[in-house]
């Protein structure tokens, strides 16, 4: 449900693009998701469809990146990406998440005409 004020503002944030880059029509958009931002591709699919109607974003295709949080070992400094594990893959040392990282949602590209 926390997918529908975000659809709202992309759709706004892409309506202000349009206007200040004399856009035509929107016609796809890559998006980037972090694993740890709650964000489910199917829902913002479906309120993205529903909300864009009569915008020029209407009928865009949607293209989801995703991304991983990123761990740094407190021992070694090794960073590697979560993986669903915590124990370094280098040295077996504890390790921390890289504050930021897998929260994204970024808009990577637009693709226009």
């Amino acid at each position: 449900m926390h997918e529908l004020p975000i659809v709202e503002n992309l759709i706004r944030t892409l309506d202000k693009e349009t206007e200040k880059n004399h856009y035509k029509k929107i016609l796809g958009i890559d998006l980037v998701i972090g694993e740890l931002s709650g964000v489910v591709d199917e829902c913002v699919t479906m309120y993205f469809e529903m909300l864009s109607e009569g915008h020029s974003c209407e009928n865009a295709e949607l293209k989801f990146e995703h991304t991983s949080a990123q761990l740094k070992c407190s021992k070694c400094g090794h960073i590697f990406p979560h993986g669903r594990m915590f124990a370094c893959p280098e040295c077996g040392g504890e390790s921390r998440l890289i504050k930021g990282t897998g929260s994204e949602f970024i808009i990577k590209s637009v693709r226009a005409e």
